[in-house]
């Protein structure tokens, strides 16, 4: 279980990052235009480029848990 928690904190923290800077570099990518054509995002601006730095955040967040839960857990798995 230790490992699983490792391997999705790295995923968790690696899809924030590469979301953030995808959304500053690139903001009129393929990516994004797929997600505003699928209808998550109902315009293009600022204000969806917030919802994907929220989520990207979001994802941080949940990856650095994930890294402090296997930190404490007393598995030797």
């Amino acid at each position: 279980m230790k490992k699983l928690k490792f391997a999705g904190g790295i995923l968790l923290v690696v899809l924030a990052i590469t979301l953030t800077l995808v959304a500053l570099f690139f903001p009129d990518n393929g990516f994004f235009t797929l997600l505003w054509g699928w209808g998550m995002f109902t315009f293009r601006g600022e204000g969806s480029l917030m919802v994907i730095y929220l989520v990207s955040g979001l994802f941080a967040i949940l990856g650095f848990s994930l890294f402090v839960n296997q930190a404490k857990s007393k598995e030797d798995v």
